[in-house]
């Protein structure tokens, strides 16, 4: 079993009275490519400045490899980079001299923060910008510069504040594929917080569900979804409208788009696969495909969303 990276029991902040984060407990396994999901509003900024010591825990424990990141900030910051969600640069500086000031505030001298600078800026796509003021960079370029600062000296956890904001569709590919890339030899431990669940699905392999500040539930995405099944199904078939009737004369919800048939609610699959294959055969209909309309981490996403939301309104009956 592996060892933690992270630990975080029972925390909450309260900020004049109100929870931001309440009771969150969550486990990060060292070398994992870990993800916090959640609308916005869910918390998952807040959990993050409390991962980084940027702000004190109103109650519970956080330990980033056995170290508490309030009482002890400089242990810590030397095993993170960070790259927070409004990333801030010096707007006059090149981008060379920025990463180079970088180097030299976690200790390196001036020509190993030089050379390594700009091998990081060449890994996040930014080489050919390195004399170009900080201040004339897009919005796009100045997140990968937040991710090149992260990157500097080489951490053994990155944490990862909406790390493709900003980015155009290239820019989100790039900084996917490169995070994935980090965590190939286990030697890295990433936590990215998002809103946008099918980029954590692809960068990811664990992942936390936020909501209004509480964990809805965490753990290996495949081992939290092997059970998960959406509702809703889209079909396509050699005779759609043959395929609609026995659909309806079953008392399936379902309707027809052009030579596709969608079904509304699939309440047992078991079931579904024990009546279909025989009524079509008879019919000589030919299933040529059957795909959900949402991927079971959506599914489970917003089953679990949607019930948080559905106690809410039931305690301020």
């Amino acid at each position: 079993m592996r060892d933690n990276a992270i630990e975080i029991k029972g925390v909450s902040k309260f900020v004049d009275g109100k929870p931001i984060v309440y009771r969150v407990n969550l486990e990060v396994p060292k070398g994992t490519l870990y993800g916090l999901l959640g609308p916005n509003g869910a918390g998952k900024s807040t959990t993050i400045k409390l991962l980084t010591g940027r702000i004190r825990p109103s109650s519970g424990k956080i330990r980033i490899n056995g170290i508490d990141p309030w009482k002890d900030r400089v242990t810590v910051n030397s095993m993170i980079g960070y790259l927070p969600q409004n990333s801030i640069q010096y707007q006059e500086k090149t981008v060379i001299d920025f990463m180079v000031l970088m180097g030299k505030l976690i200790g390196k001298n001036k020509y190993d923060a030089k050379k390594d600078g700009r091998d990081i800026l060449d890994q996040v796509g930014l080489g050919r910008f390195e004399d170009m003021k900080i201040g004339k960079l897009s919005g796009g370029e100045k997140q990968r510069l937040g991710f090149a600062n992260a990157l500097i000296g080489d951490p053994e956890i990155l944490i990862l504040d909406e790390p493709t904001a900003s980015l155009d569709p290239a820019g989100r590919v790039y900084v996917m594929n490169l995070i994935k890339s980090l965590s190939e030899d286990d030697s890295k431990t990433v936590v990215i917080s998002s809103h946008i669940l099918p980029e954590i699905r692809r960068m990811t392999n664990h992942v936390a569900i936020m909501s209004e500040g509480s964990v809805l539930t965490s753990g290996n995405i495949h081992e939290l979804t092997k059970d998960v099944y959406d509702k809703e199904y889209e079909l396509r078939t050699n005779k759609p409208s043959d395929l609609l009737n026995i659909l309806l004369n079953n008392n399936y919800s379902a309707y027809q788009e052009k030579d596709r048939i969608f079904i509304d609610e699939i309440h047992s699959l078991e079931e579904f696969w024990s009546i279909l294959p025989k009524l079509c055969s008879e019919k000589g209909i030919e299933i040529r495909s059957m795909i959900p309309k949402r991927d079971s981490l959506e599914t489970l996403f917003l089953d679990l969303v949607n019930k948080k939301q559905r106690q809410k309104e039931e305690i301020n009956e």
